[in-house]
């Protein structure tokens, strides 16, 4: 037995119920749960549910049970139970759902579903909400709690109940769910409980998941998170791999929340020139998988990628050096590699 093969058996066997570490997905915190999805493994459009990305914000509620209270500024508040809603119809969408402070890597917090649920406008009509009402503050029952505008649970928006054909892992939010397409992760509020309307938004709101930017007068300005920014990554080779001269494939993903990616480019010359990838596109909001033809020879090679969408929104060489914060990062991911 060669030391890797007794190294990874030893690892096997030494794993408890948290599951450290995997071939799909490792344990970055298990107090709050953060999980994130090794996107090297990639082997289908959606990831696997066991697999799927997690950021928790505080312990899994023990108690979460199919019941949520519509309450505020409606004309007809609401206690709405599962069963209430099982006759209704479903919708199924595919959708990216990643975390505001994804990094630019493979192992990240980012994961492209199959979603199945109840459209959450419909669900919000039963209580009849005010004229005057401008925002949704969404509590789930483990006391995390967010206030999205009112527009956004219009169209895609749903109250989730199944992810890729299967029930909701617990601490995947289960038994229920928001789902925003299109929108950074932390308004997706797990285990959800409680919708409140009302006509302003919570003051909590303004003191997380927010950009930060250092202006030239020295002030910081604070703006809310837009809409998931387009993004590519290269999935493998991985980063510092040492490959032989000839043909290698380039494999990779890229998702936007506001449009389908359009095109995908790919650089092996550290961003001089670029050169088209061939894209399968994603349906609804899932991310497209792309990948390219690399004929390489002998010494280094710097690949990076960079992705467009069909409202020409497009994926930035670096970070901007204003923001202070560390959310919507999407500029070029690049990889390094030895050619043997």
């Amino acid at each position: 037995m060669n030391r890797r093969v007794f190294l990874k058996a030893s690892a096997l066997s030494t794993l408890t119920s948290a599951r450290v570490a995997l071939g799909e997905h490792h344990v970055v915190s298990a107090a709050p749960l953060i999980v994130e999805f090794d996107l090297s493994t990639l082997a289908r459009a959606y990831t696997p549910i066991d697999d799927f990305y997690v950021r928790n914000h505080g312990a899994i509620p023990r108690d979460a049970t199919g019941t949520l209270r519509i309450e505020g500024e409606v004309a007809n508040p609401q206690t709405v139970r599962y069963e209430d809603l099982a006759s209704s119809p479903k919708q199924e969408l595919a959708a990216v759902l990643e975390c505001a402070g994804n990094p630019v890597r493979p192992s990240a917090l980012v994961s492209n579903g199959l979603w199945e649920g109840w459209p959450l406008e419909n669900i919000l009509l039963r209580a009849r909400p005010h004229p005057s009402a401008t925002h949704l503050h969404l509590l789930g029952r483990d006391q995390y709690v967010r206030s999205v505008p009112l527009g956004r649970a219009r169209g895609a928006a749903m109250l989730v109940t199944h992810l890729n054909g299967r029930p909701l892992r617990t601490r995947q939010g289960a038994p229920w769910r928001a789902l925003f397409p299109g929108w950074y992760g932390m308004d997706s509020i797990k285990w959800l409980q409680t919708i409140m309307v009302s006509s302003s938004s919570l003051p909590s709101n303004d003191l997380a998941y927010v950009e930060l930017r250092q202006l030239h007068s020295g002030s910081i300005e604070q703006r809310p998170l837009p809409r998931i920014q387009v993004k590519s990554i290269i999935c493998s080779p991985a980063d510092g791999s040492v490959l032989h001269s000839g043909k290698t494939i380039i494999r990779g993903v890229a998702w936007s929340g506001e449009a389908t990616v359009s095109t995908v480019e790919v650089s092996r010359d550290g961003g001089e020139n670029w050169h088209p990838a061939s894209v399968e596109p994603g349906t609804g909001y899932g991310w497209a998988t792309w990948q390219f033809d690399l004929e390489v020879q002998r010494g280094a090679v710097e690949v990076l990628c960079r992705a467009t969408d069909e409202r020409t929104n497009k994926q930035v060489p670096v970070r901007d050096s204003a923001r202070l914060d560390s959310y919507v990062n999407n500029w070029y991911h690049r990889i390094r590699c030895v050619i043997v």
